[in-house]
């Protein structure tokens, strides 16, 4: 796990855990200006096709197309300017680095410290096919991994702002998205 933040504190039990992960997780730090990235884990690394390196200190809106993410990206900025909201889903087209295109689901989570938003974890899943085995997998693996990272964080007075059983499964947004789009 490569990682630095402006205050370290409160989080390298959060790094040991995503060193553990076999989900892709990010961490952005939310009280420097446009939350860059502040941890990565080797699968969000294996998934984009770059090192935590060439990631770190930017915020992930680089994976988007060029033209944008459209009404996607205004849902997300939505999301974070929210103080109410603590966890969110969204599907978007993303790039890796070799210039591939791939359709990344991504939750997101904010952690909150005295009341205050310090940083938003991130997970990232591919969808392909239509098959929804691959998706119940990662369902799991996250669930289980929000587990240990909500009781890694409480070590460090670090919060969800929701329960993370609060959210949404990756079947049932791919499912809607098959509708939507076809």
């Amino acid at each position: 796990m490569a990682a630095f933040f402006n205050d370290h504190s409160g989080f390298a039990a959060l790094f040991n855990t995503f060193d553990r992960s076999s989900v892709a997780l990010s961490l952005a730090d939310s009280t420097l200006p446009d939350s860059p990235l502040a941890g990565v884990n080797s699968a969000f690394c294996t998934l984009i096709g770059y090192g935590a390196d060439e990631v770190l200190g930017r915020n992930c809106r680089f994976l988007q197309p060029q033209d944008g993410a459209g009404p996607v990206r205004e849902r997300m900025r939505n999301f974070l300017m929210d103080p109410a909201a603590g966890q969110a889903r969204f599907l978007l087209a993303n790039h890796r680095k070799d210039g591939s295109r791939f359709l990344n689901l991504i939750f997101m989570a904010k952690l909150m410290r005295s009341g205050r938003q310090v940083a938003v974890l991130g997970s990232q899943f591919e969808v392909k096919g239509r098959s929804s085995t691959p998706a119940e997998l990662y369902d799991r693996a996250l669930t289980e991994d929000l587990r240990r990272i909500e009781e890694a964080s409480k070590v460090h007075d670090l919060v969800f702002l929701e329960n993370y059983e609060t959210r949404a499964s990756a079947q049932a947004l791919i499912a809607q998205s098959k509708l939507d789009y076809g």
